[in-house]
């Protein structure tokens, strides 16, 4: 039988956690062609009415899909067109359906960031891809731990196209630069944003905190100009390495969690491929689908495959987490609906992300955002 964990609506006193053993009460249920009959609810507090497909992942939705098949789909290599003629449903239909998977990797994450140790070295550094032509190239910045290649934190940024090009290529810029054109310091303020989240998340670090990043001066200006990261750099809390980025990709080049992790998002997302005709038609929808990716890869994919007892280490583990934290919470990804607590801390990117605040470069109409996929 199902027993409600807490009421849903954020202003209710019962929504962080039920105060009253009986504070709701069944009402009449209802019946659907999908999940038959649906049991429903009222709080006796605020007079809310729910039922049990609010905390599912299958919440407003009109037909039942194989989340794990998604979810595995998506973080492999396929489309969303080749998904959805696989489960003959529209494309629609799966892009629904990885939003609410990103939004439940995107709380979980936000969540498990206060449980980690941040007791490693870390590197960040840029991968560049483009959305909606390849006139908008665009940055995700990503902060790694050096240790664990644990995927701390990712922030996007549309730069300026550059590098040679013809005459009526700078012609076709310079036109669409009219109706769309990038910060000139876009990767420097997104690194900013990367540094503040370190910035507030590691204050309690004893040892001495150093930063890996390659030789774009970008990222030297920021540090050095952002007052919070400026204090600790002065300090001597924080410490700078800047890494030639034509030294060989190997395990013992201190910029390889960041140059594994461009390969890894070559190697398994469509979208992102070389020379590929899948591309991101929407910055918003990237980054949810980068995230779904980057949660894949913290919690679910294993630290190392040569070695039987790392083989079944997660790289949440490597970076402080504890595996019966990690079980309890992850068991439930593809069936349950997480919801944000108002008093927890969630970061900028992860805000911007789940709200749809990217801007998408030549997209005249704003996003819209449905009330029950924002925070």
């Amino acid at each position: 039988m199902f027993n409600p964990p807490h009421c849903p609506n954020p202003d209710c006193r019962h929504f962080r956690k039920p105060q009253d053993a009986r504070w709701h009460r069944k009402i009449s249920p209802y019946r659907t062609k999908t999940f038959g009959l649906v049991p429903r609810y009222i709080c006796r507090h605020c007079n809310k009415s729910f039922s049990a497909q609010t905390f599912s992942i299958d919440y407003y939705a009109k037909k039942h899909i194989d989340f794990r098949y998604v979810h595995q789909q998506i973080n492999a290599g396929a489309g969303i067109r080749s998904i959805a003629r696989s489960l003959n449903v529209s494309p629609k239909t799966v892009t629904s359906r990885i939003r609410r998977l990103a939004r439940n990797a995107i709380l979980i994450h936000q969540r498990f960031l206060k449980h980690l140790a941040y007791a490693e070295d870390f590197a960040a550094d840029g991968f560049e891809s483009f959305c909606v032509s390849q006139y908008f190239p665009d940055n995700t910045n990503i902060l790694v731990g050096s240790q664990s290649q644990f995927v701390y934190q990712w922030d996007h940024a549309a730069i300026r196209r550059k590098g040679r090009m013809r005459k009526d290529q700078k012609e076709r810029r310079a036109l669409l630069e009219k109706t769309f054109k990038a910060h000139p310091k876009a990767i420097e303020n997104s690194f900013g944003t990367l540094m503040k989240f370190l910035a507030q998340r590691s204050g309690k670090k004893v040892m001495p905190l150093i930063l890996f990043t390659d030789e774009k001066r970008d990222y030297e200006r920021c540090l050095w100009k952002t007052p919070l990261t400026r204090e600790q750099m002065f300090s001597g809390k924080w410490r700078h390495h800047r890494v030639n980025s034509k030294e060989p990709r190997t395990r013992q080049n201190p910029l390889f969690p960041v140059n594994y992790m461009d390969r890894e998002i070559r190697k398994d997302m469509a979208a992102h491929a070389r020379e590929s005709v899948q591309f991101n038609r929407n910055v918003s929808e990237g980054m949810l689908r980068m995230s779904l990716y980057f949660f894949d890869h913290n919690y679910f994919k294993p630290y190392r495959v040569a070695k039987a007892v790392e083989k079944k280490l997660r790289h949440a583990e490597a970076a402080g987490l504890k595996r019966p934290l990690l079980d309890r919470i992850t068991q439930d990804f593809w069936t349950k609906r997480y919801f944000w607590r108002g008093r927890e801390k969630i970061d900028e990117s992860a805000l911007k992300t789940l709200n749809r605040l990217w801007e998408t470069p030549m997209k005249r109409r704003p996003e819209m955002v449905c009330r029950h996929l924002a925070v």
